[in-house]
């Protein structure tokens, strides 16, 4: 009387084992297209999402930004498609710093200034932070007069016909804006200054302390004399 062919019962380890790897180019395949259709549906989808803009600052050339820019953000509403395209082409809010502008400004950041790129279709829906502030470096330069801090006596054999005079009468200072404004005049360095004739002599202008650059450093001085001529004699023959 034959055998009964015993029937092989398979465990839930090897079960599993045959469904993953039964037809795994197949399942590859479908995972693989319905990963694609779902960036395709998701690329038209409209969505939105927090994306980073550029604070562009145009500025006189008398301006220097004193710390870095702040981190702006957008949120942007448009198909997935465009909002990837921002990555690449960052929307931007532009601002015009002027030589008048304070040494630190609170500039208001609104989402209507957001500048997207033509080419993307999105639009912006809110904007953080909502303010920002900036510091800056602001130069100025004007022209003040020179003050002589001078002590002149004539030598021997001429006199004084008239003050000194310094060439040029006033010097350029140039440097931060409130420096400048706070100086009225530049003095010479207090000295001696000993004349015996008409010729010009260089005296330093005194610019410690000043925190400005000034041009020129030192003046020319002039003083106008003339010879004293010793009396004649009048008992000589």
């Amino acid at each position: 009387m034959p055998q009964p062919v015993p029937v092989r019962v398979r465990s839930w380890k090897q079960r599993l084992r045959a469904a993953v790897l039964e037809g795994w180019p197949l399942k590859l395949a479908a995972i693989f297209f319905a990963l694609v259709l779902w960036l395709v549906v998701s690329a038209e989808e409209p969505t939105e999402e927090w994306v980073d803009v550029r604070l562009a600052l145009i500025m006189d050339s008398t301006v220097a930004l004193r710390d870095s820019l702040p981190s702006v953000q957008a949120l942007v509403v448009g198909r997935g498609r465009d909002l990837l395209k921002l990555y690449a082409e960052t929307p931007v809010i532009r601002r015009v710093v002027g030589r008048d502008t304070p040494e630190s400004v609170v500039f208001d950041l609104r989402p209507n200034e957001v500048d997207v790129p033509s080419n993307i279709d999105a639009r912006v829906r809110d904007i953080r932070p909502r303010q920002v502030e900036l510091k800056f470096a602001v130069a100025d330069s004007r022209y003040v007069p020179v003050r002589l801090a001078l002590d002149v006596v004539a030598d021997s054999g001429v006199r004084l016909t008239g003050p000194p005079r310094a060439d040029p009468d006033s010097v350029l200072v140039r440097g931060p804006r409130n420096a400048v404004h706070d100086i009225v005049e530049v003095r010479t360095v207090r000295q001696r200054l000993v004349v015996h004739d008409t010729l010009s002599y260089a005296v330093p202008l005194d610019t410690a302390g000043l925190g400005v650059h000034v041009m020129p450093d030192a003046v020319r001085i002039r003083t106008p004399i003339t010879s004293i001529h010793p009396a004649r004699d009048t008992s000589e023959r």
